[in-house]
């Protein structure tokens, strides 16, 4: 038997009137995780801010593929869990008028057709297709059958094999929060042959082009349906897309979708920007920002999605955590790992004039301090974040009175080593270089000493607690684009000139 193309899932971008409207299709409830990544694509809102994308999410048709592949099993059963009714209303006219052929008509079908029992007890794995369409969208293509069962009253059992599909229309609109809501504004259902065979009693003509007919009507109806519901409960997923993501205690991120999705032939590109929040407060970046572009060959080409990443993502990254005071350490001398070198009589070691003033060994407290934001610079395989914090220092009395001793002022650049584990990107510093020491202040003799005699103090301080520390908060991470049930594997990270990329692969948990 010839095989009919039953459907098509078509994901359209049409301007009109300012509004943003798309198409798409699926089952049920169950299946929600078919459609979370064309959703994901295809999701508009106006922009809330005026900042260009400092993030760039590009999804592969291997991608797409994938997801619709991993939902057969999802997608058959939806089609399983339509209703049909089991009464066929029919008029009295023709050839069933006053008894009909054989004396069977008033028998069969009065003013109905008496079915019992009807149900959907197999539908056939779905066929499952996807194509980009350049500067429209994307298509997926589903076809199936649905195998039915009934009891004919004086009849018997019979048997129905209907080919079934959908194609519906999408349009997002957004609340007026910003967050994106799926509506279907279209829907079309599509059936393809219809077979109805018995037990070996044939049927008259006009019975099975009835059953056949009501087939067409009830699945025609009920599968927009299922559709529309599959769309409503998604919502709640995708406002999870853009919703507000918690790092700390004070600081939380959330990314914003400023403009359409870009489709070409082998891939999506959908710009979003991040914005931090310090104490609930936005977290504007220091110098502006700039307009970034993914280049149509950075990241691995046979990962299903490569995500890149700006250099002002990165200075918003770090921003962030500077206003939170997340680059600000207090040091006492109790602490485990430098507790030995806050003492009068280590400093005295190195400035004499030190053990002068203080000739009874006494704990010293030390405050870092970073006032000024980071810079970061990407290079091939390095991302450098210049800080310039200062330290202050202070003689604790014996009877806990607090004396200012010194502040320096320490320039240097940290190394940072990027990873991504779970849904997470990550940062780990390390320092690139020497320290560069300047004398702001200081409460002992004359202060005409060479602040370089403190580098190596100073460079062990910072390596055994103050970049401890550092990166003990920042090993929380920063939350990738993701919506539930998605997990990333195979990641790999680059850090090019002028961005990084992450390269990875789609795994969906049920």
């Amino acid at each position: 038997m010839r095989k009919v193309k039953l459907a098509s899932i078509v994901f359209a971008e049409v301007f009109t009137g300012g509004r943003f409207q798309k198409a798409i299709g699926t089952g049920t409830e169950d299946i929600m995780k078919l459609l979370f990544l064309a959703a994901l694509l295809m999701v508009w809102i106006p922009p809330m801010r005026s900042t260009p994308c400092k993030t760039v999410v590009r999804v592969k048709q291997e991608a797409m593929q994938y997801a619709c592949q991993t939902q057969k099993r999802s997608l058959q059963n939806a089609f399983g869990l339509i209703p049909i009714p089991s009464v066929i209303q029919k008029k009295n006219t023709g050839l069933f008028a006053n008894g009909g052929l054989l004396g069977m008509g008033r028998s069969i079908v009065g003013n109905a057709l008496n079915l019992a029992g009807i149900k959907i007890h197999n539908v056939q794995l779905p066929e499952i297709d996807v194509r980009f369409i350049p500067k429209v969208g994307v298509e997926v293509s589903v076809d199936t059958y649905i195998y039915i069962t009934a009891n004919i009253v004086l009849v018997g059992d019979i048997s129905i094999k209907a080919g079934a599909g959908v194609t519906a229309a999408l349009r997002v609109s957004r609340t007026a929060k910003g967050f994106p809501i799926l509506e279907v504004s279209a829907c079309k259902s599509v059936l393809g042959d219809i077979q109805v065979t018995t037990g070996g009693i044939g049927l008259l003509p006009g019975i099975v082009d009835i059953i056949k007919g009501h087939i067409q009507a009830i699945l025609s109806d009920r599968l927009c349906v299922s559709v529309s519901n599959v769309f409503l409960g998604l919502n709640a997923d995708l406002g999870l897309l853009v919703g507000v993501k918690t790092i700390g205690n004070d600081l939380g991120m959330q990314y914003i979708m400023p403009t359409p999705p870009v489709v070409n032939n082998d891939y999506i590109d959908m710009d979003m920007n991040v914005e931090y929040t310090v104490h609930e407060k936005v977290v504007d970046l220091p110098t502006g920002s700039k307009d970034f572009t993914l280049p149509p060959n950075a990241g691995n080409e046979n990962s299903m999605v490569n995500m890149g990443f700006s250099p002002d993502f990165f200075i918003s990254m770090f921003t962030a955590f500077q206003t939170s005071q997340g680059f600000n350490l207090e040091i006492t001398s109790s602490s485990a790992s430098v507790g030995s070198y806050l003492k009068t009589s280590v400093l005295g070691s190195h400035i004499p004039e030190i053990s002068w003033k203080y000739p009874q060994s006494l704990p010293v407290k030390m405050n870092i301090v970073l006032s000024q934001t980071p810079i970061v610079t990407l290079k091939s395989n390095q991302l450098l974040v210049q800080i310039n914090p200062y330290v202050e220092m202070f003689v604790v009395m014996p009877d806990l009175r607090i004396q200012h001793l010194m502040t320096v002022n320490v320039g240097t650049n940290l190394l940072a080593k990027l990873d991504v584990k779970g849904g997470k990107l990550k940062a780990a510093l390390s320092l690139q270089g020497d320290l560069n020491l300047v004398l702001a202040s200081v409460s002992f003799g004359k202060g005409k000493c060479n602040p370089s005699v403190l580098a190596g103090y100073m460079r062990n301080v910072f390596e055994k607690a103050y970049l401890i520390q550092i990166n003990q908060d920042l090993s929380v991470g920063v939350s990738l684009p993701s919506l539930p049930n998605v997990h990333l594997i195979h990641e790999v990270i680059e850090v090019k000139e002028e961005y990084a990329v992450v390269s990875c692969d789609l795994q969906y948990v049920k």
